[in-house]
């Protein structure tokens, strides 16, 4: 299936003027409809209320307001534009703690620096053609966690709670 990318709009929320570079040149070669910048999680947040971006692509360390920080306003906040849009993360920490921390925050994807033009393409193509349910509880707004249906299950009992 082609994509066509003329027809996205992303939002790249980024404080490092080369990463925004490189992610902009990737961008150019694909043909991407819109990029929209910020510097920080506060300015994103702003920016995706004004432009209700399809993707949004951002950096976790960033200052004052971080990606963490826009995560969760984009996942809570009430007057969020689209509390499913999908979100990866762009950073340098990869720590095992960390990933599942975003993950339980509701982060979609996480790519790593340093990455590839072909990496960060993989990670848009794929939020793109495998759209994940996503789950709106008291506790988690975010894409469902689970990423493999265990077809394999044959036990009366899925959760610990079901006792």
């Amino acid at each position: 299936m082609a994509i066509d990318f003329k027809r996205l709009s992303i939002l790249l929320v980024e404080d490092n003027a080369v990463i925004r570079d490189v992610v902009s040149a990737v961008f150019d070669a694909l043909d991407i409809g819109q990029t929209i910048y910020a510097k920080d999680g506060e300015s994103g947040y702003e920016r995706f209320c004004e432009t209700k971006s399809d993707i949004i692509i951002s950096d976790w360390e960033m200052s004052p307001s971080d990606g963490m920080d826009l995560l969760r306003k984009i996942r809570r906040a009430p007057n969020s534009p689209n509390k499913m849009v999908p979100v990866i993360f762009l950073t340098g920490y990869a720590a095992p703690e960390r990933i599942r921390l975003a993950r339980d925050e509701g982060v979609t994807e996480f790519l790593t620096k340093p990455f590839t033009a072909d990496k960060l393409v993989q990670r848009l193509v794929y939020v793109i053609n495998n759209p994940r349910d996503f789950v709106e509880a008291p506790s988690y707004t975010g894409p469902d966690r689970r990423r493999q249906r265990g077809m394999d299950f044959t036990g009366p009992y899925r959760r610990k709670t079901d006792f």
